[in-house]
């Protein structure tokens, strides 16, 4: 696989791979970054940029994810990824560059869309809908029935309470606990909207 990003989330996806000979590259627009961990970075222009194997984002900006998927690798194939600690009931539908760090928890009939983020030890419960390009952070826990929209971020250590929707890109600051369904483009912080 190859990976597209240099940065932090770069980082967390080389040391997620165990066999560090799968990953078959590593690129990013930014001509200063010439390596991330022990892999060298490339830097091309979108028709120099390899297709023969899948890539994974290694991007955690929700909005910069969607930028290069809909630009620079919209012909691309994507690869997801899961640690081995990651437990995933059988039935989660998940879609195409989706990442589940260490020891995240994903229920029953949950659907994971494309290029979702679920981070270190966060939990997902049962029946959740969790849309494109959603970052739920470490250590956040979504009760049953949660919509997460497009892009939306889910602070470390929040928590969304049961049936609560989040509209598309909002941000919820991290230890903060949601107890009512928001619109679209919002922020929450604490126990409120800001």
């Amino acid at each position: 696989m190859y990976i597209y990003g240099a940065s932090g989330h770069a980082k967390a996806l080389i040391d997620l791979i165990e066999d560090s000979s799968l990953i078959k590259g590593v690129f990013d627009d930014d001509p200063n970054k010439l390596k991330v961990l022990e892999f060298r970075v490339f830097h091309s222009a979108m028709q120099n940029l390899p297709n023969d194997f899948p890539y994974v984002l290694g991007i955690g900006s929700n909005a910069i994810r969607k930028q290069i998927v809909t630009g620079k690798l919209m012909r691309m194939n994507f690869q997801t990824l899961h640690h081995g600690s990651a437990i995933l009931s059988k039935s989660v539908k998940i879609g195409d560059g989706s990442v589940f760090m260490e020891n995240t928890i994903v229920k029953v009939d949950t659907t994971i869309g494309n290029h979702v983020i679920i981070n270190t030890a966060s939990t997902v419960d049962h029946d959740c809908k969790i849309d494109d390009y959603a970052h739920i952070g470490p250590g956040a826990t979504l009760c049953g029935g949660v919509s997460i929209g497009e892009g939306s971020m889910i602070g470390a250590k929040s928590v969304i309470l049961p049936g609560v929707s989040i509209g598309r890109w909002c941000v919820v600051g991290a230890g903060s606990v949601v107890h009512k369904s928001i619109g679209d483009g919002l922020t929450w912080i604490g126990t409120s909207l800001k």
